[in-house]
C-alpha cells in the first residue's frame, strides 16, 4: 500500500501496471478509498512515516501489515506495542 515518506517504488513485476490500482505510496490520500476499505494491506518501510501510515490505515483496512527490513521499529511510532491491537496491525521482519 504505502511505501513511506518518499514514493519509493519496490521494482517488483508488474508494479507500473498497478501502481494506482492497488499500489500506492499515500496512506492519508488513498487509504479510506473502496479499493483499501475493509481489506487487509501492507505497508513497506519501518520508518517513522511508515509507521504512522500502518497505525493510520488500522482505520479503513481489515488488517494492516508492516513489512519492515529490520527486527525493531522506531520508538514513539506508534506501532510499539499495538502490534496485535484488536487483530488489526502486524509486523513481519
Amino acid at each position: 500500500m504505502a511505501t513511506g515518506a518518499t514514493a519509493l517504488r519496490l521494482r517488483l513485476p508488474h508494479e507500473d501496471a498497478f501502481w494506482s490500482k492497488g499500489i500506492s505510496a499515500c496512506a492519508i490520500c488513498d487509504g479510506a478509498s473502496p479499493l483499501f476499505k475493509n481489506k487487509p494491506v501492507a505497508v513497506v518501510g519501518g520508518g517513522d512515516s511508515a509507521c504512522e501510515e500502518a497505525v493510520y490505515l488500522t482505520k479503513y483496512a481489515s488488517h494492516v501489515h508492516l513489512l519492515v527490513r529490520k527486527v525493531r521499529v522506531p520508538k514513539g511510532s506508534g506501532v510499539d506495542g499495538r502490534e496485535g491491537e484488536g487483530g488489526l496491525l502486524s509486523l513481519a521482519f
